[in-house]
C-alpha cells in the first residue's frame, strides 16, 4: 500500500473523512446559526411593528405632552385639597366635641384636677364664703378695741384656711362626680339650644350654671372640723354661670355650620385629592406634593395655635388666673393637637413613600440599598426553603395589601389617632411588608437537562483543552 493510500485510510490521523466528533461539532454550530437567525428575524419583526405604530402612540413633543393648563389645574386642586384636609381636622374635632356628650365630658372633666384651675375655683369659693358670712365684721366684733387693726390680716388668714379646705374638696373624687354631672347637664342644655329647642333651659331661667352652695356647705363643715368656728349664717353663694341661652343662640348658626362642615369638608378633600391624581400626568409627584403639603399646612396651624394660646394667656394680668387659663387651654385643645400631629405624621409618610418611588439619584440609591438589604436577609430562606417560605412567596402580594388596608383602617376608623399611634401603625405595617419580602424566597430555578449534542460539545471542549495543554 502506498503512502497516499495509507494517508487516506478512514480513521487514520491524516484521513480527510470526518470523524464523529467533527460531525457533532458541525451539527452544534449549525444549531447555533439557526438560533442566531431566529433571533435576528424576531428583532426585525419587532422593529417593523414599532415603525408601524400610529403616530399618536409615539412620544409626543414636550410642549404638548403636559400643557400648562393641566399643570395649573393640578396645582390648584392640590392647594384646595391641602386646605380642605387641614381645615377638616379642626372641624371634625369641633363637631365631635360639640355633638358627642361623652367626648365633651371627657374633654372638660379633668379641669378640676389641674392644680392651677383648682386653686382658682377654691379661691372663688372661699371669697364667697367669707363675704356671705361677713367674716371681717365678725372678727372685728370679737377683737378688743386695741386690736381692731388685726381684723384684715385675720380675715385673710381665715380666707386662706377656707381656700385650702375648698381646694382639697375640689380635687377629690366626690367633687369630680359632681363636676361630671354638671358637665352632662351643661352639654344637654347647650345641644338643645343649638338645635333650636330651648325648652331644656326654661326650668333654669335660660341659664346653664354650676351651683356653689353645696360645695360651700361641705367646705364649711371641713373648716369647722379643724376647730375654726365660722359665724352661723345661711350661705347663698349662688351659681357660676357657664352661659345663657341668648349666648348660645348667638352662636347657633356657627354650631350648625360646624355640624355640616364636619362631614362636607372631609368629603370635599377626598374629591380634590382624587381629581388631582386623576388629572395629573405624574401621579407619584402629585401624591408627594399632597403628603408634604398637608404636613406643612398642619405645622403652620400648630404654630398659629401656639401663638394664639400665648397671646390670650399673657393678656391675663393675674398670675394665678393666667396659669389656670393656660392649663385649661392645653387641656381642652389636647385632643385637637393630637389629631393634628397624627395628620402631620401621616402626610409625611405618604410624601416619603412617593418620593422614594421617584427617579432622583437619592431615591434610586435608597431603593437599591433596600433591595440589597432584603436580598441579604432573604439568603437563608433561599438556601433552605420550607412550607412557610413557599406559602409567603405565593401570597406575598395579598399579605402586603391586607397589611396596608388594615393599617389605614385602624388610623381612619379606629380609636382617635395620635401622632404616636400613626407612627406605630406605620412601623408595624412596614415590618409586616419587610418580613413578607424576606420570607418570600423565590423557588430555585430548575436546571434544564443538557441536550445530547450539548453534552458532546462539552466533552469535545474538555478533550481539546487537554490535548492543547499536553
Amino acid at each position: 500500500m502506498s503512502t497516499d493510500e495509507t494517508m487516506a485510510t478512514p480513521g487514520s490521523p491524516g484521513s480527510e473523512t470526518p470523524s464523529d466528533d467533527d460531525v457533532v461539532a458541525a451539527e452544534v454550530e449549525l444549531v447555533d446559526l439557526e438560533d442566531l437567525a431566529t433571533l435576528q428575524s424576531e428583532n426585525e419583526e419587532l422593529r417593523r411593528q414599532l415603525a408601524a405604530q400610529p403616530a399618536s402612540k409615539k412620544t409626543k413633543p414636550k410642549s404638548t405632552a403636559n400643557p400648562w393648563w393641566r399643570k395649573a389645574v393640578v396645582g390648584l386642586l392640590v392647594v384646595l385639597a391641602i386646605v380642605a384636609m387641614v381645615a377638616s381636622v379642626s372641624v371634625v374635632w369641633a363637631k365631635a366635641t360639640i355633638q358627642n356628650e361623652d367626648q365633651f365630658v371627657a374633654t372638660l372633666e379633668p379641669l378640676p384636677q389641674e392644680e392651677s384651675v383648682a386653686s382658682v375655683i377654691a379661691v372663688l369659693v372661699a371669697d364667697g364664703i367669707v363675704e356671705a358670712a361677713d367674716v371681717e365684721v365678725w372678727v372685728q366684733g370679737n377683737l378688743p378695741d386695741g386690736l381692731k387693726f388685726l381684723s384684715a390680716p385675720l380675715t385673710e388668714s381665715i380666707t386662706a384656711v377656707v381656700a385650702g379646705a375648698a381646694n382639697e374638696i375640689i380635687v377629690s373624687d366626690a367633687f369630680g362626680e359632681v363636676w361630671s354631672g354638671a358637665l352632662r347637664v351643661t352639654h344637654r342644655a347647650a345641644s338643645a339650644v343649638v338645635s333650636g329647642n330651648g325648652s331644656a333651659l326654661e326650668s333654669e331661667g335660660g341659664v346653664v350654671s354650676i351651683n356653689l352652695d353645696e360645695i360651700a356647705g361641705v367646705v364649711i363643715e371641713k373648716v369647722e372640723a379643724t376647730g375654726l368656728e365660722l359665724p352661723d349664717t345661711e350661705l347663698q353663694l349662688g351659681s357660676v354661670v357657664v352661659y345663657e341661652d341668648q349666648q348660645l343662640a348667638a352662636v347657633q348658626s356657627l354650631a350648625q355650620a360646624i355640624d355640616t362642615l364636619g362631614w362636607f369638608l372631609p368629603l370635599l378633600a377626598l374629591l380634590f385629592i382624587a381629581a388631582a391624581i386623576w388629572i395629573s400626568r405624574d401621579r407619584r409627584r402629585t401624591t408627594a406634593y399632597l403628603g408634604f403639603g398637608t404636613a406643612i399646612g398642619l405645622v403652620v396651624t400648630l404654630i398659629g395655635l401656639r401663638y394664639g394660646r400665648n397671646s390670650v394667656v399673657n393678656a391675663i394680668e393675674d398670675v394665678t388666673k393666667q396659669e389656670a387659663a393656660g392649663a385649661a387651654w392645653d387641656l381642652v385643645l389636647n385632643r385637637l393637637l393630637q389629631m393634628m400631629w397624627a395628620g402631620l405624621i401621616l402626610g409625611l409618610i405618604v410624601g416619603i413613600i412617593a418620593w422614594a418611588m421617584g427617579p432622583s439619584s437619592r431615591a434610586v440609591n435608597f431603593r437599591t440599598w433596600v433591595s440589597v438589604t432584603i436580598q441579604r436577609w432573604r439568603q437563608p430562606a433561599e438556601d433552605r426553603p420550607n412550607f412557610l417560605t413557599d406559602f409567603v412567596a405565593e401570597w406575598k402580594a395579598t399579605i402586603e395589601v391586607v397589611a396596608v388596608v388594615i393599617g389605614l383602617g385602624f388610623i381612619l376608623f379606629g380609636p382617635p389617632p395620635t401622632g404616636f399611634s400613626v407612627l406605630l401603625t406605620a412601623v408595624i405595617v412596614l415590618a409586616v411588608i419587610v418580613v413578607a419580602e424576606v420570607l418570600a424566597a423565590p423557588k430555585p430555578k430548575a436546571v434544564a437537562p443538557a441536550a445530547e449534542g450539548e453534552e458532546v460539545v462539552e466533552v469535545v471542549d474538555v478533550v481539546e483543552e487537554e490535548t492543547t495543554s499536553s
